[in-house]
């Protein structure tokens, strides 16, 4: 019988004891977790990349667009714009040093044309056309952090695919990073890297990556993403932020033509620079709004047979600098 109670007293000494460490073990996760979900927060704070769901909208005002079509003059017309971007980033899994995404996109564009001079025929009545263009995209993203002497590094692998249509996808990329953190301290970081993008429409597969942050003694913070973005930021207050910086944009749309002259299917592709101002308002604990305004420059925008190299383009668009303005809401990371 003494036997059996001194078992008794053991067992329930080491289940409790086994209860307290699982309750530690918990607690610590906890905390990790929390100070995990704090950095991810701050980071996307200052990064709107990182950010969980970003939808925005740009009201391009109407601007001068010349197309031209084997290089011949096709039309000359008015062109207005409105986009609206909708991107949700899931992550799946995550083990060690290594974590899953995917994330989901649409886009919706809307194309006005007014005051149009057609140099060709059998183009149609294009005076007040209005052409309404969804592009949707998915990818799945690989990456792993790890270091290498003494640095931080890492590494990303993502595939990616865009359509305009229900029954195929057109458009497929694959991409591969490798990001080496050379300075890191508390007012700078300097990171380093290269992106591999192969995609039979993109001129060049390789492409350097430069990210620089540097915070000066008022504040004032220096964001250079390059090639995406270069911008300063100025906090106002913990809730409302400022900036003013240049930032490289683009736009996908897919089209179905019947004109012998055209491909059946083509993919119209821009690439833009965004120059102005811009202020971020934090409403809500995971919320902000945002609103930026400025020029916008187009310095490609072309047609190409969908799976051609964009230097094959048919139709060649020139469109000149216009006014903006951009309205974004954002979540910030809450899974």
């Amino acid at each position: 019988m003494k036997i059996i109670n001194l078992c008794t007293v053991l067992l329930a000494t080491t289940a409790g004891v086994s209860h307290a460490q699982t309750n530690a073990d918990a607690y610590r996760k906890h905390m990790a977790d929390s100070i995990k979900r704090v950095s991810m927060t701050e980071a996307a704070i200052r990064n709107p990349t990182l950010r969980q769901v970003v939808v925005s909208t740009d009201v391009i005002a109407p601007t001068n667009i010349k197309s031209e079509l084997h290089g011949n003059k096709l039309f000359d017309a008015k062109l207005s714009q409105v986009r609206t971007t909708a991107i949700f980033t899931v992550p799946i899994t995550s083990w060690g040093k290594n974590s899953i995404s995917t994330t989901l996109s649409a886009f919706q564009q809307r194309f006005h044309l007014s005051e149009v001079t057609p140099h060709q025929t059998g183009l149609g009545d294009l005076e007040g056309r209005t052409i309404n263009k969804l592009t949707v995209g998915f990818s799945g993203s690989f990456t792993r952090i790890d270091s290498l002497f003494g640095r931080q590094i890492v590494y990303l692998a993502s595939v990616s695919g865009l359509t305009g249509e229900s029954s195929s996808v057109q458009k497929m990329s694959y991409l591969g990073a490798l990001i080496f953190t050379f300075k890191q301290t508390p007012k700078t970081r300097l990171n380093l890297g290269l992106l591999i993008n192969i995609d039979p429409s993109v001129n060049v597969p390789v492409i350097p990556i430069i990210t620089y942050w540097h915070k000066f003694e008022n504040d004032l913070e220096l964001n250079v993403n390059l090639p995406r973005e270069i911008a300063l930021r100025k906090t106002i207050s913990p809730k409302l932020w400022v900036n003013f910086g240049t930032s490289l944009a683009g736009s996908i749309a897919f089209f179905k033509h019947n004109r012998p002259d055209f491909p059946e299917d083509g993919n119209y592709s821009t690439l833009e620079l965004k120059t102005g101002p811009g202020m971020e308002y934090r409403f809500a604990r995971k919320f902000i709004f945002g609103v930026n305004a400025g020029a916008i420059t187009a310095v490609q925008a072309r047609e190409f047979k969908v799976g051609d190299n964009a230097n094959n383009h048919f139709l060649n668009n020139r469109i000149t600098t216009a006014p903006y303005v951009n309205f974004t809401f954002s979540v910030l990371p809450f899974l």
